[in-house]
C-alpha cells in the first residue's frame, strides 16, 4: 500500500519542527511549522537536554514527533561520525528485552523513549480524548527509531493504535523478532530512506561491517547485533523518484553506490543525504 504523500510531507515537516523545541522561538520558529497545521501550540518535552518529543493536534490527527540526535552536523564528516557513534556503539546498541514486544530492542533508544514516555503518552491520551482524532507518529534519524518503539509501546500500554507511522532516515530499532512483531501490529508504517544516507544502514548488519571500516576507521569498532528494519521502505532514489519496498537487488545496488563514493572522495555525501531540511523534505514534498 503506497503512502499518502501529502501526509508524508506534513510528517516530515513535523519531524523538523521537533528539532526546534529548545531553540530560540521554540517549535513555531521552524520554517515549516505552519505547514503542519497545528490548531494550537503543541506540547513539547525534553529529557536530559538531548532527547525530545512534541505532541500536537491538527485538523486531521494527533501528531507525536520524536527529535533526532543533536547536534548532528551533516556538513562536517568528523562531527557527523562522532555524533552517530554516540548511539550506535556497542554499549548503546546492545539488544535488550522490552515489555511491549516479543523481540529485543536497541538499549539506548529504549532508554531515550523511557525518559520521554510519561509526558508523551499523557499528552497523546489527552489530545486524542479531546479531539477524537487518530494518532500519527513520526521522527527523523534517531527520532525515527524512537517513533517505531513508541508506536508499539503505545498500543501495548495505552491501547492506542497509531493509524500511521512515518519515519525519515531512521536507524534500526530492534531485532528480527521485534520487526515481525511490529509489522504484524503496526501495518501502516512507511520508512523513507534517501539515496546514500548512511544512518538507515545502522546499527549495521554483517555484510556492511567491512565496508564501514573502509569508510572510517572509527566505524570498525561497531558490531552486528542482528538488527532489522520495520515498515515498508520508500526509497528516494538517485533518479528523483521513489522505489517502494526492499529487494535484494536494491540492497546490492545501494551498497555498491555507497562503496563507489569512497574512492571518489565523496564520503561527505553519506552525511549530507541524511539532512531532513535539505534532502528529505524537498524530495518527499515535491
Amino acid at each position: 500500500m503506497p503512502p499518502d504523500m501529502n501526509a508524508a510531507c506534513r510528517m516530515a515537516k513535523a519531524s523538523d519542527v521537533a528539532y526546534y523545541i529548545d531553540r530560540p522561538g521554540g517549535p513555531a520558529a521552524c520554517p515549516f511549522y505552519n505547514d503542519v497545521g497545528f490548531v494550537a501550540a503543541p506540547q513539547s518535552f525534553v529529557a536530559n537536554g538531548i532527547n525530545a518529543a512534541l505532541v500536537g493536534t491538527t485538523a486531521t490527527e494527533v501528531v507525536a514527533a520524536f527529535r533526532g540526535t543533536l547536534p548532528l552536523d551533516t556538513e562536517n564528516w568528523n562531527a557527523f561520525v562522532e555524533s552517530v557513534l554516540d548511539w550506535v556503539n556497542d554499549a548503546e546498541a546492545e539488544l535488550v528485552p522490552a515489555s511491549y514486544t516479543t523481540g529485543k530492542v536497541h538499549h539506548g533508544f529504549d532508554h531515550a523513549l523511557q525518559l520521554l514516555w510519561e509526558d508523551t503518552v499523557s499528552a497523546v491520551e489527552a489530545q486524542r480524548a479531546a479531539s477524537r482524532l487518530p494518532v500519527v507518529i513520526t521522527g527523523h534519524s534517531k527520532g525515527g527509531a524512537l517513533a517505531s518503539l513508541a508506536a508499539l509501546r503505545l498500543q501495548f500500554e495505552a491501547a492506542i493504535s497509531a493509524t500511521a507511522v512515518y519515519t525519515f532516515g531512521s536507524a534500526r530499532a530492534g531485532d528480527t523478532t521485534f520487526a515481525r512483531d511490529y509489522n504484524a501490529k503496526i501495518p501502516h508504517d512507511w520508512r523513507f530512506e534517501n539515496t546514500d544516507d548512511l544512518v538507515p544502514h545502522l546499527p549495521p548488519v554483517t555484510p556492511l561491517l567491512a565496508f564501514l571500516a573502509q569508510i572510517d576507521g572509527r566505524l570498525a569498532r561497531l558490531s552486528s547485533h542482528g538488527y532489522y528494519h520495520v515498515g515498508q521502505l520508500e526509497f528516494l532514489n538517485w533518479d528523483g523518484g521513489i522505489t517502494e519496498g526492499s529487494t535484494f537487488a536494491l540492497d546490492v545496488e545501494r551498497l555498491q553506490h555507497l562503496a563507489g563514493l569512497v574512492p571518489a572522495g565523496n564520503v561527505l555525501e553519506l552525511a549530507r543525504d541524511h539532512c531532513l531540511e535539505k534532502q528529505y523534505i524537498p524530495k518527499v514534498c515535491r
